[in-house]
């Protein structure tokens, strides 16, 4: 009876014993272990946000969050669903997980919570939006969202403004993450220009000019000769 209590003091606390020294295992390797959080449910994108000039997201290892117009290390996550329609997000150069605090501001802790569960919806414009599961207005029930100003900031998720209508909580994932520096942009020459520039003139002086004597005048007059141009068909 004694050994049975103990062990189940030991699961509650969630800590393993090895070699003399406690490791606790996060709420997301638990979530992991118990199969909420599946391997096929990981998803390693960017999230473009389509307000201002565009940004991805991006979490940085201080756990600050803004936004990026151009891609990088930081702005490529991991989503992982927690539950049906629920998912985490986390930066896999940063090593933190997205979260939303009581008042709706945006930042990234490193141990995996309720405040790191997000609603991903789909919207009629096909871009995502991914709202607060635990953080709300309870007053209204208007949801909080995940939403970037147009210079690139994060926006509080409390804010009246902040809602799934508006550009700046929609989110398209892009998967493609590796090669980006592979792809390589092209260039179209307008070589009618160029052969304008290399083809000689319609009228072309002649390298000496031919000189004439005006007949009333008794002067003497530059001419130029002009050369013909032939065209057929």
């Amino acid at each position: 009876m004694h050994e049975a209590l103990i062990c189940a003091a030991v699961v509650a606390v969630s800590a393993v014993v090895i070699t003399g020294s406690v490791k606790y295992v996060s709420l997301e390797d638990q979530l992991l272990e118990e199969g909420t959080i599946s391997g096929s449910g990981r998803r390693t994108c960017r999230l473009y946000c389509r307000v201002g000039i565009g940004f991805h997201l991006q979490i940085h290892t201080d756990g600050r969050v803004n936004g990026s117009h151009e891609p990088n290390q930081l702005s490529v996550l991991e989503l992982f669903a927690v539950s049906q329609g629920v998912i985490g997000i986390r930066g896999v150069y940063s090593n933190r997980f997205l979260a939303m605090n009581k008042r709706g501001r945006l930042h990234a802790i490193e141990r995996f919570t309720d405040d790191c569960r997000f609603w991903e919806r789909f919207q009629e414009s096909s871009y995502n939006t991914y709202a607060s599961v635990l953080h709300r207005n309870h007053q209204t029930g208007r949801d909080w969202y995940v939403a970037l100003n147009k210079r690139g900031k994060s926006k509080m998720g409390s804010s009246p403004r902040v809602k799934s209508q508006h550009v700046s909580t929609h989110f398209l994932p892009r998967l493609n993450v590796h090669n980006l520096q592979s792809v390589r942009g092209f260039t179209i020459t307008d070589r009618s220009k160029e052969r304008r520039k290399n083809q000689p003139p319609l009228i072309q002086p002649p390298s000496q000019p031919y000189r004439d004597v005006n007949a009333e005048t008794g002067k003497r007059v530059q001419t130029v000769k002009y050369w013909p141009k032939f065209r057929f068909g």
